[in-house]
């Protein structure tokens, strides 16, 4: 070799040992900050966590965790379509991560992209079959896809996968009962009420939809049950004591109606989030009982 020649070797050598430093700086220092973005993410500091991972993906765009990290943040603040797109960037760097799936699954299942929720949701399942929330939204993807079937079939998987899991259990109950699958739905809840911690919101909430079962089978006095053990946990459920009001009514128990009707209308007064058409009728019911429950 000539001695031009070596020199231009050594030369360009010494050139990629420089890009190559240069490269390993940049990861490190977007590691760096992807770090501190996921502390700021755990604190809930949510624009700070954003800057600090967005500068972890200017110095390097091969950072998936830093894409992922940033997706998280953006599902933390119902910023779907910017969740999606850091999801798919992690994805095309990393496909071998079934959370990536499941969490992509997920932004376009609250995109209203059921095809494409389905299609990463099923890929999740299959790389991680322990991953109980993937059939679980799988369930609620095709519940809005209108295939009820498929929908109890990924809530019953869920809840084989994880029997505490109560969201599935309250989905799998309620569809049921939206079916009139009425004994199905009540042994779900049944089964939901062996899972739940005792005193729960969790149990108040699953007594409350059993109630609302009993009181369809115009099994009343079970319905009241379901419906007095959730007040004792959450007096501060006003579904409920309309429910109870009302189911008190039907079987003309008339004081009891009027004490828990009269509560509901009360707990109404400047709610906005109690239903109008509820209202209406409790007060109706009131009316007809000889109450005035305007003044």
């Amino acid at each position: 070799m000539s001695r031009v020649a070596l020199l231009v070797s050594v030369v360009s050598l010494t050139c990629l040992v420089l890009i190559a430093s240069d490269c390993s700086k940049a990861h490190v220092r977007s590691m760096e900050e992807n770090n501190i973005g996921v502390e700021y993410y755990q604190k809930k500091l949510y624009p700070q966590a954003v800057d600090h991972l967005n500068r972890a993906i200017t110095l390097d765009s091969n950072n998936e965790q830093a894409h992922f990290n940033l997706a998280q943040v953006y599902i933390a603040t119902s910023q779907w379509q910017d969740a999606a797109t850091h999801l798919q960037n992690a994805i095309a760097l990393n496909d071998k991560v079934a959370d990536y799936h499941y969490k992509l699954g997920f932004a376009m299942y609250q995109l209203n992209e059921y095809e494409q929720a389905e299609t990463s949701l099923l890929k999740s399942s299959k790389m991680d079959p322990s991953l109980y929330k993937a059939y679980y939204r799988l369930g609620r993807t095709y519940e809005a896809m209108d295939r009820a079937e498929d929908a109890l079939r990924q809530y019953t998987e869920s809840i084989n996968k994880n029997p505490r899991f109560i969201d599935a259990y309250r989905d799998l109950g309620t569809l049921y009962a939206e079916l009139d699958f009425l004994p199905q739905s009540v042994q779900v809840f049944q089964s939901a009420l062996e899972a739940v911690s005792e005193g729960s919101a969790d149990e108040a909430e699953i007594r409350h939809r059993l109630g609302t079962v009993f009181q369809e089978q115009r099994r009343y006095q079970d319905a009241i049950a379901q419906f007095r053990r959730a007040l004792e946990i959450d007096p501060r459920q006003n579904d409920t004591l309309f429910c109870l009001g009302w189911t008190y009514a039907m079987i003309d128990q008339q004081e009891d109606a009027r004490l828990y009707l009269k509560k509901f209308v009360n707990a109404a007064k400047g709610n906005r989030e109690i239903r109008a058409d509820y209202v209406k009728a409790a007060q109706d019911k009131l009316f007809e009982f000889g109450e005035n429950p305007l003044r």
